[in-house]
């Protein structure tokens, strides 16, 4: 709550010559009492803090606040017709700006005797939550992962999972990405190092690309010869623009050549494309800045939600600050678990493998998804493809029920829209085709100071906030001028010469008169259930980007345990061994390296458990983690590992050293677990294929009959909630969304989310 500002706004208010007319007295008068109850509150002691409230106080000042609302409301809302009196915009401005963002400030505050009622209204928008060493445990969390809760949810104990606060980074990505391929590819050093610049960054790494080493039909590497290498190296080359790079160009003529250098640069580009993706998303289409706010986007679209009435429509999220049991608090954003069918995982034996696009004609469904593009739209979300929406299908009637937004956060563009544009997942207001009644309703009861309360407080740009009440105006405009939908003369046709198609104004008993194929238009939600039936029932369930993966990682790690990749390391850390007195657990680090650097590697990097290479690398971590417990003891490391201030010399070189091999090996570890995980979903893709086409050869009933029985199975695996759960976290990095990177690696990729033939059999 801004008070001092509103204190000087209300004493102006005061002054303001004008019609005394009995709505505005009253109006002024309770603005006046509340903030003469709210200034102990709002004020410091002389001792710099805040007086604590008492749960009488708070019932009180709420009293006086609905009140104060409430005349500020039938003020501005009584202005009879003719000459608008000049205390009404200062008034409106007054609310907008001030008096409807407190209030939603103190509607969203705990009282509590603990916290100053100043500090709760700074930071609402946070539902303070502890966090214990147990919890951590339970759930087998990291501290710097996503944390499953149980929440208080509009009254209802929640499940789902906490993410911290991720503003916008995309250089700070780009460096992280060059440092793992620095510890990755020691061997390369000194290429990562030259391309490790602003310069690189901003002209270059939007040209490193997966497919570059990759057929995008069939997942086949281009290095089978010589030649295919050559050609591949240098469109790489071309693509990022090495030329004008003259250091990194020079560096690259170095390893050109070099099998493991292919292999480095196919992970660089494969990871690059992922984060180029993000960006392209968040920086081109959303128009963020570094720094901006990111996850919280996911709760004010939350917000919106509830604001036009449909709350359940999308995957509920709030903010939460998290006293973590290190002392620490963690601020960022809890999202519900959603039960219903994800179809970047939906199995090879499925209901939805088999529906046609009649079980998608309900009338609950398509209403469902007039509501949410009219949702995202006022969001301003770019990001709605096949897969941030789950869908709900009956399991007696084997149609759609309904539907569920997930993965809200690339939303709230900047950009201001013109009724018939929109942006990418975005469709336009003529692409919507119709709008339901109540949500018309709705939306025309919405006015700008409504929306901007609802919005304050998640770190969104006053432009991020025009923009949408932008198209709200536009959205309020169109359904102004919609005409109610008569069956008698269908909807009206597209213009192709003018600007698409005009809104629609729905009534709730007409939905099911009205086909989906009716509905669709260009990329709005009608047209993307279409394509769910089209793409489940056709697509294949080995894609480019598995294989790719599969093949990206199993490189990657082959490349990793060369020994000229790690002889680098070995070599600084002898350069630094002492003449006299070096330590055993020194010793005991480079005769481990040794060890490792002598063994040789296995033919098969993925399936050779028990080589002696595995064994020599688990030799040296055990040797690391030995040294730097030893070096934590004697008081030469922080306990967060870092080398305290007084080391210096060779002393800190040695702890450096084996820093660098610790993290080489941690990181060796990690992409052999990725490599193995890849490579299982690629096999399991590859069996759940042939169940798939035994499965869909089989006639209707008896398709029917292996369905019921799957379902009866899967009724009582998930009779226990917390272990569904639980497996859920061990095999996704987050089970609410569809993918987080947009590239997903199971059963769909992007390309058959935007193309309907994509990945047909």
């Amino acid at each position: 709550m801004k008070y001092q500002e509103m204190l000087a706004f209300i004493s102006f208010l005061n002054k303001v010559e004008g019609n005394d007319t009995p709505e505005w007295k009253e109006a002024l008068r309770n603005v006046n009492q509340l903030m003469e109850v709210m200034g102990p509150y709002q004020l410091q002691q002389g001792d710099g803090t805040y007086r604590p409230i008492t749960p009488e106080a708070y019932r009180r000042i709420d009293e006086v606040f609905d009140k104060a609302v409430n005349s500020v409301n039938a003020y501005v809302k009584g202005q009879p017709a003719g000459p608008e009196d000049v205390r009404m915009p200062l008034m409106k401005n007054f609310s907008k700006e001030f008096l409807s963002k407190s209030y939603v400030e103190y509607k969203n505050v705990k009282p509590s005797p603990d916290v100053p009622l100043h500090d709760a209204m700074e930071s609402f928008r946070y539902e303070n939550v502890e966090l214990s060493n147990a919890d951590l445990q339970r759930v087998g969390a990291n501290m710097s992962s996503r944390i499953q809760l149980t929440v208080d949810m509009d009254g209802k104990q929640t499940r789902g999972v906490f993410t911290k606060r991720t503003p916008y980074d995309p250089v700070g990505q780009f460096r992280s990405l060059v440092g793992e391929m620095k510890t990755k590819y020691g061997k390369f050093e000194s290429f990562w190092k030259a391309i490790d610049t602003p310069h690189f960054y901003r002209d270059g790494f939007e040209g490193a690309q997966g497919l570059l080493f990759c057929n995008t039909s069939n997942g086949k590497v281009y290095d089978d010869t010589q030649e295919t290498r050559n050609t591949v190296m240098r469109n790489f080359s071309v693509s990022v623009g090495l030329a004008v790079f003259p250091q990194a160009q020079a560096e690259y003529e170095k390893y050109r050549n070099d099998p493991d250098f292919f292999n480095a640069l196919f992970d660089f580009s494969t990871k690059a494309d992922q984060l180029n993706t993000a960006r392209g998303i968040n920086g081109q289409l959303l128009g963020l800045k570094p720094g901006d706010n990111i996850d919280g986007r996911n709760s004010a679209m939350s917000s919106v939600a509830n604001l036009l009435g449909v709350s359940d429509l999308i995957a509920k999220s709030k903010q939460l600050s998290v006293h973590m049991p290190d002392g620490t608090n963690q601020t960022g954003t809890f999202m519900e678990f959603v039960e219903a069918k994800d179809i970047t995982h939906v199995d090879s034996i499925d209901e939805m493998r088999v529906l046609g696009l009649e079980a998608y004609e309900g009338k609950e469904a398509k209403e469902q998804l007039a509501n949410l593009q009219v949702l995202d739209y006022v969001c301003g979300n770019v990001d709605r493809h096949l897969g941030n929406m789950l869908y709900n299908i009956d399991p007696e009637t084997h149609k759609l029920t309904g539907i569920k937004g997930i993965d809200n956060d690339a939303s709230f563009l900047k950009e201001r829209l013109a009724p018939e544009d929109g942006r990418a997942h975005l469709a336009s207001i003529h692409d919507l085709r119709v709008i339901d009644e109540k949500m018309a309703e709705k939306l025309l009861s919405i006015d700008e100071g409504m929306l901007a309360a609802t919005l304050h407080g998640y770190g969104l740009s006053q432009e991020e906030v025009d923009a949408a009440y932008d198209r709200l105006h536009n959205l309020q405009e169109a359904v102004r001028n919609a005409p109610t939908y008569d069956p008698e003369k269908g909807l009206p046709h597209y213009d192709p010469v003018g600007k698409g198609y005009d809104l629609t104004i729905v009534k709730s008993e007409d939905w099911d008169k009205l086909s989906l194929k009716e509905l669709e238009a260009g990329n709005n939600n009608f047209s993307k259930i279409i394509q769910v039936q089209r793409t489940l029932t056709n697509i294949k369930m080995v894609t480019q980007p598995m294989i790719q993966a599969a093949e990206c990682s199993k490189r990657s790690l082959k490349s990793m345990l060369s020994p000229e990749n790690s002889a680098n390391l070995l070599a600084k850390a002898q350069i630094h061994k002492p003449m006299f007195g070096v330590s055993d657990r020194y010793q005991n680090v480079l005769s481990a390296m040794e060890a490792y650097q002598n063994a040789p590697s296995p033919e098969d990097p993925l399936h050779s458990d028990g080589h002696e290479k595995w064994q020599r690398l688990a030799d040296l971590k055990r040797a690391v983690d030995t040294y730097k417990s030893e070096k934590i003891e004697l008081g030469h490391l922080n306990p967060d590992g870092s080398p305290s201030q007084d080391m210096k010399g060779k002393a800190l070189s040695r702890i450096e050293d084996v820093d660098k091999i610790g993290k080489f090996v941690d990181k060796l570890i990690e992409q052999r677990q990725q490599a193995l995980k890849d490579d299982k979903t690629l096999r399991d893709a590859e069996r759940k294929q042939g169940e798939l086409d035994a499965f869909k050869a089989l006639p209707p009933e008896e398709q029917q009959i292996i369905l019921d029985q799957r379902k009866a199975h899967e009724k009582y695996l998930n009779e226990d909630l917390s272990i569904h759960i639980q497996n859920s976290l061990a095999e996704e990095e987050h089970p609410m969304e569809a993918s987080e990177d947009l590239g997903f690696q199971e059963n769909l990729s992007m390309d058959a989310m935007d193309d309907p033939n994509a990945g047909m059999n």
